[in-house]
């Protein structure tokens, strides 16, 4: 005889409720009580449940449950941040990309560990993953769901699908040549409450190139708080408490840098000729400062164009939803009176 399950598996390809249930060893209801409403199963069945749905690749059909179709029309976008003004860029120009898609946006803040269970729970049609890097399980049950993902922030060496990114550390190496070359050798590096991937790769661009300058790679400000103007004046604050004389200052978001220009000419610093500040991001704010921002220019509405596009693609069949792809966005110093 052919089981239940079997069945379904040879008609559609795709794991079922049962399958789950079989791998536990319990039944079809148990399982979708505890995917359902979680709070009413033990805590050691509902751990038992989610790890078998992760291995096998199980993606339920909730949101569209009143539909007789099998997939939804959820576009799920996993980040840290909805309020840096980097992601609010990627996300408005994605949005206009995929108008034609007609796809439902869902957006997970991905600060708990719960998140995963919430991305299963709306059955995506695609996943996007901004400025987020996912633990190992996670990657191994997008990858065997089948689910059509697009990473967009950092170049990945090792995508799940698509990747569309900056090289980070080619960026910051792009920024410490230039300040070097202008004679710049006490440079401090400061940041806020970012994403800790792309926060990572800087880092380890900043170390490792300082060092083969002979330069002093230990100047490093961090601040708990949002990226805002005002946190960047603060940092500007703490770090001339801290650190005393520098040439250079290096901050991780345009708008941290900005704060820290007004914190200066509040202070009367003269910049650049006391010392210069740069940043990372390209934002129109500065262009508008005083003194100018210098600042390395990425291009955050093109990878949101882009990556819409290929999510079009993608749907309409054009392109493989398996392909791995890497797009390398390229990056531009753009040198203003700041520096």
């Amino acid at each position: 005889m052919i089981s239940e399950s079997n069945r379904t598996r040879k008609t559609s390809g795709k794991i079922t409720l049962a399958d789950v249930a079989k791998f536990v060893g319990v039944g079809s209801m148990t399982v979708s009580r505890a995917l359902r409403t979680p709070e009413v199963v033990s805590e050691d069945l509902r751990k038992k449940i989610e790890k078998a749905v992760i291995e096998l690749g199980y993606v339920p059909n909730f949101s569209a449950r009143q539909l007789a179709s099998a997939s939804s029309k959820n576009l799920v976008i996993v980040t840290s941040s909805i309020t840096s003004t980097e992601n609010t860029l990627i996300l408005s120009a994605l949005n206009k990309s995929i108008s034609e898609l007609e796809l439902q946006m869902v957006i997970l803040v991905a600060n708990e560990k719960y998140w995963l269970r919430e991305l299963i729970n709306h059955s995506p049609q695609a996943i996007i993953l901004l400025n987020f890097d996912c633990s190992p399980n996670a990657i191994k049950w997008i990858k065997q769901s089948g689910i059509p993902t697009i990473e967009i922030g950092a170049k990945q060496q090792n995508p799940i699908n698509i990747n569309i990114g900056i090289d980070s550390r080619v960026s910051m190496q792009h920024m410490i040549n230039f300040l070097l070359n202008k004679g710049h050798k006490e440079i401090g590096l400061l940041s806020s409450n970012q994403d800790l991937s792309i926060f990572q790769k800087y880092l380890e661009s900043w170390h490792t190139t300082l060092l083969k300058k002979h330069v002093n790679p230990h100047l490093i400000y961090h601040s708990a708080e949002k990226i805002s103007f005002s946190t960047g004046a603060s940092l500007f604050n703490d770090a001339i408490l801290e650190w005393g004389k520098v040439d250079a200052l290096v901050f991780l978001s345009d708008e941290l840098a900005c704060g820290a220009l007004y914190e200066a000419h509040r202070k009367h610093f003269s910049i650049p000729n006391d010392m210069a500040i740069v940043s990372l991001g390209g934002l129109d704010v500065g262009s508008v400062s005083y003194p100018k921002l210098t600042t390395i220019s990425i291009p955050y509405e093109k990878m949101g164009i882009l990556a819409g596009q290929k999510l079009v693609d993608i749907i309409k069949g054009n392109i493989s939803a398996l392909d791995k792809i890497i797009i390398d966005m390229p990056t531009s110093l753009i040198e203003r009176d700041s520096a």
